[in-house]
């Protein structure tokens, strides 16, 4: 294997890598706080400020958690444009979970900013850091309610179907029967994280 192919195999690696487990890390702390919107107003606010209230947050965030994402979303964007694809060579079903993959990273490069700049820029600026009426007015704009259960049917099978791409990659899964076991694991992963976000969701629309 030549110099090149070496570096590229590596940095398919690391951007498997810097996209599973920074984003997944993310999410599943993310919507674990926000299912405190099933508990009221001040189980929500009272998370979020103490989470606000640490001073490394910020930096920890930076460095382990948004240049990774970013880094997996530009070099995914680049893989995407020069792929030379083609349906047949998979199976229907492999088939389409490719295409899904890819689309939904293309949106969650749409949902993500959308969401920062939504819950935490556009509060920020205005002088009062987003709480649980913020939100909850959010999410009786249609339009926003629908993107938001779009994202995170995004988030949700980016993670899940990425978690099996990632274990075959990586050598985890080398066997058939390997590969089917990851694929429940998947599949499992997928439905979790959409219970999870629906259900935070839920939560700021039965305060209505």
């Amino acid at each position: 294997m030549s110099n090149s192919s070496s570096l590229g195999a590596l940095r398919k690696r690391f951007f498997s890598l810097f996209g599973i487990f920074p984003l997944t890390i993310y999410v599943v702390f993310h919507l674990c706080n926000n299912l405190s919107s099933l508990q009221g107003p001040e189980a929500f606010n009272a998370i979020y400020d103490k989470s606000r209230a640490s001073p490394i947050i910020i930096p920890i965030m930076i460095l382990l958690i948004w240049i990774p994402i970013m880094f997996h979303g530009i070099y995914g964007l680049s893989l995407a444009w020069k792929s030379r694809y083609s349906p047949s060579q998979f199976p229907y079903f492999e088939n389409l979970k490719y295409i899904l993959q890819r689309l939904s990273g293309i949106g969650l490069l749409l949902f993500i900013p959308a969401h920062l700049l939504k819950a935490k820029i556009l509060p920020t600026l205005d002088g009062h850091p987003a709480d649980f009426a913020h939100m909850a007015e959010a999410f009786s704009e249609p339009l926003t309610l629908i993107v938001y259960i779009l994202g995170v049917l995004g988030v949700a099978y980016h993670i899940g179907n990425g978690l099996w791409q990632f274990s075959i990659g990586w050598g985890l899964t080398v066997t058939e029967a390997a590969m089917k076991k990851m694929q429940v694991v998947s599949i499992l992963v997928f439905l979790a994280i959409s219970a999870m976000g629906y259900a935070a969701i839920g939560g700021f629309l039965m305060s209505h």
